[in-house]
């Protein structure tokens, strides 16, 4: 296994620019996810590690060495992609095998690369039918198991999971993780799944507009987010916005916006100015008693009430603020019901109105 290192990594189209002077450090045997929305950037960067695409400036290096003037052959990686892309006449074997022949690796060898693979992937009774013989689970399975016997510096994973079942994408979520544990590989995995984006890797690099916003592990990131895209991009459901203002009070430091008034907790700086005010629906307390680390109370009632199985997602509407509120499955409210909220004042997040950083 290798390093992967970008180095101020640009790539345009004519007069697009798709990704802009991109800096990212991947550690041997990291399993690094790059996330972000269709259009930010990030199946490109990874075409560009895997020599499909060409850089138009910057450095690429693998295990240290620089890899822009490579062919994709010649870097030592595999790739595994959405759609499988499987010979439909060949066999599951054929297909594991295919890349080493082509590389004229002994016979004995490559008989032994693709019965460890096939045993480590589950699928050693698969390997005498042919694609079409394959569910979608078995097929990417199949697709992961080529890339395995190759043996590479690093594997790439380009959305493996969209084209499955819900249940499917969780089995093979499971799989891909147990895969990094048992080989110690380095991994670049992209994604716009918040799932997988949140349980797979050990960091994660978000994406936008072909910058990355943020680089962290799922936690850093789901806890402190540096800007307001990477605070709403991240976290299912969204995180609450509320446009308001952060003035000095007799109390300390305060957020207030119409309807909504609360004293921040102590160590936030004062100064009036316009932000916004963030807050992740569990975060949002309903029909709860005060205390001193909750904010003041805010009438609400409830517009819609969507029931999840071990929570219930409540929308909320206080005014002309409408918020979501996640809650235990045993909530008893229904629409139309009038609600108190209290905001945990631990779980606010405070963003600058004009750049849109954090600021508390």
């Amino acid at each position: 296994m290798a390093s992967v290192t970008l180095s101020r990594i640009s790539k345009k189209y004519q007069e697009a620019t798709v990704l802009r002077e991109v800096d990212l450090d991947i550690a041997d045997g990291e399993f690094m996810i790059l996330v972000g929305p269709s259009g930010c950037g990030k199946s490109t960067l990874l075409r560009m590690i895997a020599g499909l695409e060409e850089a138009t400036g910057g450095e690429i290096r693998i295990g240290g060495s620089i890899v822009n003037h490579l062919p994709p052959r010649d870097r030592e990686i595999a790739m595994v992609f959405q759609d499988y892309a499987l010979y439909p006449h060949m066999t599951v074997e054929e297909n594991m095998s295919f890349g080493l022949r082509l590389r004229a690796v002994p016979k004995a060898e490559i008989s032994a690369r693709v019965a460890e693979a096939a045993a480590i992937l589950q699928i050693q009774s698969l390997l005498g039918r042919t694609p079409r013989q394959l569910s979608g689970g078995q097929r990417q399975r199949v697709a992961i198991g080529r890339a395995i016997v190759r043996k590479p510096k690093a594997f790439l994973f380009d959305e493996p999971l969209s084209n499955l079942d819900a249940k499917l994408r969780e089995e093979m979520r499971v799989e891909i993780a147990k895969l990094h544990q048992r080989l110690g590989a380095t991994i670049i995995y992209v994604t716009h799944d918040q799932v997988e984006a949140m349980t797979l890797g050990s960091r994660m690099a978000v994406m936008n507009g072909g910058v990355i916003q943020q680089v962290g592990t799922p936690a850093e990131v789901f806890v402190r987010p540096v800007n307001h895209f990477v605070a709403g991009f991240i976290g299912s459901p969204t995180m609450n916005f509320i446009a308001g203002v952060l003035e000095d009070t007799e109390g300390g430091p305060a957020f207030r916006s119409a309807g909504l008034r609360v004293l921040l907790a102590g160590g936030r700086k004062g100064g009036s100015r316009p932000v916004i005010l963030g807050i992740r629906p569990e975060a949002i307390l309903v029909n709860q008693p005060g205390g001193p680390s909750l904010s003041e109370e805010t009438p609400a009632f409830i517009e819609v009430v969507e029931l999840l199985g071990y929570k219930r997602n409540l929308y909320l509407r206080s005014g002309e603020m409408r918020l979501l509120a996640t809650v235990d499955a045993d909530f008893s409210g229904k629409p139309g019901d009038p609600v108190s909220l209290r905001l945990q004042l631990a779980g606010i997040h405070l963003f600058d109105r004009q750049s849109k950083t954090r600021i508390g």
